[in-house]
């Protein structure tokens, strides 16, 4: 009866020891389909950042050659009026299709780019403003920025993402000069920026919306790519951030996003 019940308890092993092995062997054949995945995503990004590069800057010269041979119709026939108005929307349209190809670009290069170590927010800050300082001369904005700490970040990444939100509040504005104010809390683990303006806010129904690609409230009679927002998003998510905006659509809008500290 012993030797039965060893036999069987033998038997038992040996199955279990035979399933164990299965697990094992599926698990490993898992894994394999799981790096095998990761590796095709990672040669397709890079077939797709590869792509997008050539495609941008074979678009470029083009874009620059229609352009260029416009203004000169523009001065050569400065007393033809319709010539003159038909050439400045030519040039117009051409300027909008180079800003779209550069943020196209842009969008696909960001996680390539990626350059992470300790940064001043108030550098980046002020890296934003130096691109911006035409603009925010001509429309009379105010720029203030509080005391920001030192996060883990790309510069030129962060620096983007200030620059956008910036040149947003600037080409949003309302009735008054754009007033812009810049600060930042923090806790035990993350930095929260706000970037704060006083332009006519966006209704709560749009808060998701405006992250969109090409989703924009004011259609096409501000100029822009629709991907300024987007790109922020994808930045800031990079970092393992989140961005959001508040605002009741009325009183102006205030953007936030969180970096780890």
């Amino acid at each position: 009866m012993l030797e039965q019940e060893l036999a069987e308890a033998r038997a038992e092993v040996q199955r279990l020891t035979a399933r164990i092995n299965d697990c094992v062997v599926e698990l490993q054949r898992a894994r394999d389909l799981e790096k095998q995945s990761r590796e095709t995503a990672r040669l397709a990004t890079e077939e797709l950042q590869q792509f997008v590069y050539a495609a941008s800057h074979d678009l470029q010269e083009p874009l620059r050659t229609i352009s260029a041979y416009a203004q000169l119709l523009r001065r050569e026939y400065p007393q033809d009026g319709q010539s003159a108005e038909f050439a400045s929307l030519v040039i117009n349209g051409a300027n909008q299709m180079s800003a779209l190809v550069r943020d196209l670009l842009t969008y696909s290069r960001i996680r390539a780019e990626a350059n992470r170590e300790p940064l001043r927010l108030g550098a980046a800050v002020q890296r934003a403003l130096l691109v911006l300082s035409d603009r925010i001369r001509d429309s009379g904005a105010q720029v203030t920025c509080g005391e920001l700490p030192e996060v883990f970040a790309d510069e030129s990444q962060i620096a983007n993402v200030f620059e956008r939100l910036i040149d947003n509040a600037i080409r949003y504005h309302s009735s008054e000069p754009p007033a812009i104010c810049i600060s930042a809390e923090e806790d035990a683990e993350v930095c929260t920026v706000s970037v704060r303006d006083n332009g006519p806010g966006i209704e709560p129904r749009f808060h998701e919306q405006v992250f969109q690609p090409f989703k924009r409230l004011h259609g096409k009679s501000i100029e822009g790519s629709g991907l300024g927002l987007t790109i922020c998003r994808k930045i800031v998510r990079f970092h393992g951030g989140e961005i959001w905006v508040e605002s009741d659509g009325q009183h102006g809008s205030t953007f936030k996003f969180t970096l780890p500290l």
